[in-house]
């Protein structure tokens, strides 16, 4: 059912923008507890697809009235190009006038503005990157969420866990009122380069073509496209239209046909109140899907008896009985939902009973179970550190609890509204704004998004955006992009760092340090990763000689990677040709001077093997075509 949800935070939005326009172009809204009310709200606005120019309407209002609060907004806003033309100079003039004035969000940009070497360039790295955290801090200090998860991030790399654990619980405790108890479905991250989606996620999302056709189907009586359309006008997929109200219709007649998922969904609609019910059936949908072998029917009745709703009262009893066979199913908002059953006063089980359920839960990545895991984590926590009986047990204990509830907090915190910026900087990539898709990109990669690694990198890599006029600091970006990237045990950045210091690019040669990395990537299941390994050991570059396990190891990859033939078998051949040689030649041809480092010396002569492979084929190709005509 995780499909199955709508997100209803969008249509409170934009009513909440409705109102919020009314009040930010009077004079009566100039209240500052006001604004404090409304500005969570307008923040959240701009990281939201298709909201985002809006957000920034209404804090140019609000801005032009003197308040700094917006104004220190705008200036993000300006640097990563949200909902405004991306204007770097501002954002840099703009919020360091802000910084004597207040305004967390000044402080934040100027961090962000430090760290990627984009002001203060007449400062040493090392000033940068001590001014930035202490930009950072501020900003933190004054409850800026995405500052808070910077500045524990940076605890976190100096092995501080209790700092870093105070920080990420304040972000955390400021996503967790807008975030829904429902399991929802989460969008797919899009790549700037396919292949970098290793599990193809994006494929399964219907293009707008699909659902049109869908809703065609539908309207001619397609019960199954019914469905189908219903569950993606319900999901806020970037590109296609989100539309509640007429997935409704559409589940209505799917219900008609007596569609047992249909009627669960309907319910669940109800249920999460996500809109006013059409109808009062919500327990009748249920009671029907489950007689006709619905099981996922349990745990919204579960839900209706744990609550009550309509004339249905409250009934714990039966509330306990159908989240109880919802946990038979591994159903993930059961196991949530008798948790908060168990920790009620009047509840059949108890609160440690309800953190076992809820640990469950969260393993599958539901928000509000891991922020009520960690909170009780936390609770452990703070009683360990005032046991003074044996400090040494005590200090094993506090560090053991602290790294269990760090990725707890830290699932929470990344899971706020600033997560859309992921499909904000793809549109921009798509639409030629590079450098604000940069920008986008790689403040979503200090905030700790694996994605953000790979897409910033592969940018810096193309030298398309012109973010960085500077070809040293955008060499310092990359090499910082992707060493994060490794650290994050991702393949690609062990890969790109391997590359690196192959070459020398940005980092002094070393061939050494190239064979380490490439091995990191070969043991994560890189191919590209397995062949630079193998050809390391082939021609003894940063790594001993030794032919025999060179050969294994192409051969490890014929194995396990089918799209490796091609230069795998020529690589295989031409080892076995300058075996061949070596051996008549009574000479180890691999340490002639012509052939050593074939990835630099000898490609200025020849082409890399992937040209090399295009040119034969085409001229094999040109030869086959032009016997045939001659025939």
């Amino acid at each position: 059912m995780c499909c199955r949800s709508i997100l209803s935070s969008r249509m409170m939005t934009r009513k909440f923008f409705t109102i919020a326009f009314v009040c930010v172009v009077t004079v009566s809204c100039g209240d500052v507890s006001e604004w404090h009310q409304q500005q969570d709200e307008i923040r959240d606005g701009l990281f939201l697809p298709g909201e985002s120019t809006k957000g920034a309407e209404l804090l140019q209002q609000a801005a032009s009235q003197g308040n700094t609060d917006a104004e220190s907004d705008l200036t993000l806003a300006r640097l990563l190009g949200i909902g405004l033309t991306q204007d770097i100079e501002w954002a840099a003039k703009s919020s360091l006038a802000l910084l004597d004035s207040g305004g967390a969000r000044a402080h934040t940009t100027q961090g962000l503005l430090l760290s990627h070497n984009l002001t203060g360039k007449e400062l040493t790295d090392e000033e940068r990157r001590t001014q930035a955290l202490s930009h950072y801090l501020v900003a933190a200090i004054n409850k800026d969420p995405l500052a808070q998860i910077i500045v524990a991030r940076h605890y976190i790399n100096k092995g501080d866990c209790e700092a870093a654990l105070q920080y990420l619980r304040k972000a955390a405790a400021s996503v967790v009122p807008s975030t829904s108890e429902e399991v929802r479905a989460n969008i797919p991250v899009r790549y700037v380069w396919p292949e970098d989606d290793t599990m193809s996620l994006i494929n399964q999302l219907p293009t707008l073509d699909e659902l049109q056709f869908m809703e065609y189907l539908a309207q001619n009586g397609d019960v199954d496209a019914a469905l189908r359309a219903a569950i993606v006008l319900v999901t806020p997929i970037p590109g296609l239209k989100y539309d509640p109200e007429l997935a409704v219709l559409y589940l209505r007649q799917a219900v008609e046909a007596n569609s047992t998922s249909a009627k669960v969904m309907l319910a669940a609609i109800h249920l999460h109140k996500s809109l006013q019910p059409d109808k009062n059936d919500t327990l009748e949908l249920l009671q029907e899907a489950l007689a006709h072998g619905d099981l996922t029917a349990h745990t919204y009745l579960g839900l209706l008896y744990l609550e009550g709703f309509q004339d249905v009262p409250r009934n714990l009893r039966k509330a306990k009985f159908h989240l109880e066979e919802g946990v038979k199913i591994a159903s993930v908002e059961a196991f949530y939902l008798l948790g908060k059953l168990y920790n009620t006063p009047e509840g059949p089980g108890n609160p440690i009973d309800a953190v076992h359920l809820w640990e469950v839960a969260a393993a599958f990545g539901h928000v509000p179970s891991a922020f009520k895991v960690a909170e009780s984590y936390n609770k452990k926590l703070q009683v360990a550190a005032l046991t003074t009986v044996t400090p040494d047990g005590t200090s094993a204990l506090i560090n053991k609890l602290c790294e269990d509830t760090l990725p707890l907090y830290r699932l929470v915190a990344l899971s706020g509204k600033w997560r859309n910026l992921h499909h904000l900087a793809f549109d921009d990539y798509t639409q030629g704004h590079t450098s604000s898709a940069l920008m986008k990109y790689l403040l979503l990669s200090d905030l700790g998004y694996n994605a953000a690694h790979i897409n910033a990198g592969r940018i810096l890599d193309s030298e398309r955006s012109t973010l960085y006029d500077d070809d040293e600091a955008a060499t310092n970006e990359v090499v910082k992009i992707w060493r994060r990237a490794a650290d994050a045990g991702i393949a690609l950045g062990y890969l790109r760092l391997g590359d690196l210091f192959y070459y020398g690019d940005g980092v002094s040669k070393n061939l050494t340090a190239a064979a380490e990395h490439y091995n990191s990537a070969a043991q994560l299941g890189s191919a590209h990763g397995m062949f630079s390994a193998a050809q390391a050991v082939e021609w003894g570059e940063g790594t001993e000689q030794n032919l025999e396990k060179a050969r294994e190891l192409y051969e490890v990859i014929l194995d396990t990677h089918s799209e490796a033939l091609v230069p795998v078998t020529l690589a295989l051949y031409r080892m076995e040709v300058l075996i061949a040689l070596s051996r008549f030649f009574k000479t180890n041809l691999y340490f002639h001077p012509l052939l050593q480092h074939p990835g630099q010396y000898l490609y200025t002569f020849v082409p890399p093997w992937d040209i090399s492979i295009m040119i034969v084929l085409g001229i094999f190709i040109t030869t086959m075509v032009t016997n045939r005509v001659r025939r």
